[in-house]
């Protein structure tokens, strides 16, 4: 590492003394330079992988040089990702089909990048020509970009943006196995990752202080190499903690600002596990941001009221009781509904970007709107609802003192106001984020089963860390669903996959048939049954589900399922201590209760 900063700083000099009218380089200009060798050593690294797969080269050959091309990448993931966040899902994105569901014949969208090659790759089997192809696919992309870098204009703000991203990015989607599912090359990948932002942080100062905990940090991941013994929560906390921090004095010390653009996360914070480091006000429709705490009471006050059910008997409280996580211990919420489904929580459901288990509607207020108009729930219409509350002299009387410009109650400031007392749900004051911030500690099945959980039982994959559910790190633009193969009965054999179609019933893509989109696992110990039909009482039958491969493992046969089916070997023992993990992530008020 040390020998790579030498070579840069020579480079620059050497820069400098050739140059008619020497200037020292800025630091945005020994970034953009740094970015633009290190991305041309990458391109050779993956030109050298396509050579290997023409000339059928061993195996043996391929894997090594697959490797190497994936570290070399780590070195420029953060910045490309940041500048180029399309391109880098082609270059390392999951290797899952999709169907654009913009288009009227919802034709394929295949996966392509490192992903896809590794699945071809690390196989028992491997097909050449497909192994070529996807190669030859995963090369013209990384070609192509190669040039872009000579006209990008980096900023300071950017590049330090960029850098908290990517320890985020690690954090969540590396150290998980997310990254690399087959070959686990995880932690080598993890120490490359470190490395590149200690080597952009040093073009912008010396940090003594950054240079010993990467040394520490690297060091860690030289001692313990194992994939599934690796320890993460001390990792995460002893070394990834501190390099954020670090990182954030540096930015202070340089009085380098930040970006002003909205985003998921409040770069303010030292850490992303800071008590407020997430913004719900990135996943709110701009018409309802930072609202009053006044707009929320309004909208507490016509959460708990049944005015706005058609027989004035039922409230948005009935089915998403405080006391039970905000959801509630019926298998569905309406059980004579074929369709009908089981509730979700409302705590945290804020930090998605679609609502309902089948993604139908993008914010909590086309959720409320919905949920009002369902007669099956709430008897009534969203219209004669209105209606009431407009005719109420008690809400006449709320909605003029928290909107004094209007003259009468409308549907936009009824559903504003709904949708802000939801999401002032979002509290991320669980143990488990308490750990994170220094204030508890955790047991040694605590911190095993969050180990488990990032690690062997690939729980992490699906529901991502630090949120704990489908929105993906590190930018949180998009919410993943899962197809599952969730039985119809709670059974272990010969399962048949329970008939409700999922999101294949709103997008009409046949890659979606059973999918349901991935919900938070926090206050997951509250929230039963569980699965979108209710289908499963316990945790343990849950983790039993996913450590037999899912629907695959039970006898289902769905050909778009995208959990691996493959067993996860997890002990009695490993089961009793994951289950404890998902207790920590209880918010304080349920789990008092629980």
């Amino acid at each position: 590492m040390r020998n790579l900063l030498i070579l840069i700083n020579l480079l620059f000099l050497f820069t400098a003394c050739n140059n008619s009218t020497p200037k020292p380089l800025i630091a945005t200009e020994k970034t953009q330079h740094f970015l633009k060798t290190q991305y041309a050593v990458f391109a050779t690294d993956v030109k050298a992988l396509q050579n290997l797969a023409l000339k059928n080269s061993s195996a043996n050959a391929l894997k090594k040089q697959f490797k190497k091309a994936r570290l070399s990448y780590k070195n420029v993931e953060s910045l490309v990702t940041f500048y180029y966040p399309e391109a880098s899902k082609t270059i390392n994105g999951a290797a899952i089909d999709k169907n654009d569901v913009h288009e009227t014949s919802r034709k394929v969208e295949e996966a392509t990048g490192f992903q896809k090659v590794e699945e071809e790759l690390f196989t028992d089997a491997i097909n050449k020509p497909e192994l070529q192809k996807q190669i030859g696919i995963l090369n013209g992309i990384v070609q192509s970009l190669k040039d872009d870098f000579s006209n990008l204009e980096l900023t300071d703000s950017n590049v330090f943006e960029a850098q908290k991203l990517q320890l985020l990015r690690m954090m969540s989607l590396g150290i998980t196995g997310f990254d690399s599912p087959v070959a686990f090359h995880s932690l080598p990948e993890t120490k490359a990752t470190l490395q590149s932002i200690h080597a952009i942080m040093a073009l912008y100062t010396n940090s003594t202080q950054l240079d010993s905990i990467i040394a520490k940090s690297t060091a860690y991941i030289d001692q313990n190499t194992d994939f599934n013994l690796f320890d993460r929560a001390t990792f995460i906390v002893t070394y990834c903690i501190p390099v954020s921090k670090e990182i954030h004095t540096i930015q202070k010390q340089l009085q380098i600002k930040n970006n002003p653009t909205p985003t998921a996360l409040n770069f303010n914070n030292p850490t992303v596990f800071d008590e407020g480091a997430f913004d719900v006000n990135f996943f709110a429709p701009a018409s309802n941001k930072n609202p009053s705490d006044a707009q929320k009471d309004l909208g507490k006050q016509l959460f708990f009221d049944p005015i706005l059910s058609g027989n004035n008997k039922v409230s948005c409280a009935s089915c998403h009781i405080p006391d039970q996580a905000y959801a509630d211990h019926r298998t569905k919420a309406v059980e004579s509904n074929s369709l009908s489904r089981n509730t979700p929580t409302l705590l945290q459901s804020a930090y998605q970007n679609v609502l309902f288990l089948d993604g139908r509607v993008t914010y909590l207020e086309d959720q409320a709107r919905n949920v009002i108009n369902n007669k099956d729930e709430m008897h009534g219409s969203f219209a004669n609802a209105l209606a009431k509350v407009k005719n109420s002299t008690v809400y006449q009387s709320g909605f003029k003192k928290v909107f004094p410009e209007t003259t009468e109650i409308s549907e936009q400031n009824l559903l504003r106001s709904l949708a802000s007392y939801v999401r002032s749900l979002s509290k991320l004051d669980a143990k488990f984020d308490n750990y994170l911030r220094g204030k508890t500690t955790l047991t040694a099945s605590e911190k095993n089963g969050f180990n488990l959980y990032m690690g062997k039982a690939k729980c992490a994959t699906c529901h991502f860390f630090p949120l704990f559910n489908g929105s993906v790190p590190p930018f949180y633009n998009e919410t993943e669903s899962e197809v599952l193969g969730v039985p119809s009965r709670n059974v272990t054999a010969n399962a048949v996959i329970d008939p409700d179609m999922g999101e294949f019933l709103i997008t009409k893509a046949p890659l979606k048939k059973y999918a349901f989109k991935t919900p938070t696992v926090r206050n997951a110990a509250i929230t039963f049954p569980y699965m979108h039909n209710g289908v499963y009482n316990t945790l343990e039958e849950v983790i039993d589900f996913y450590n037999r491969g899912g629907g695959a493992g039970i006898g289902i046969t769905v050909d778009n399922q995208t959990l691996p089916p493959d067993e996860l070997h997890l002990t009695k023992e490993e089961i009793k201590d994951l289950t404890a993990f998902l207790k920590t992530l209880n918010n304080p008020l349920t789990a008092r209760k629980h």
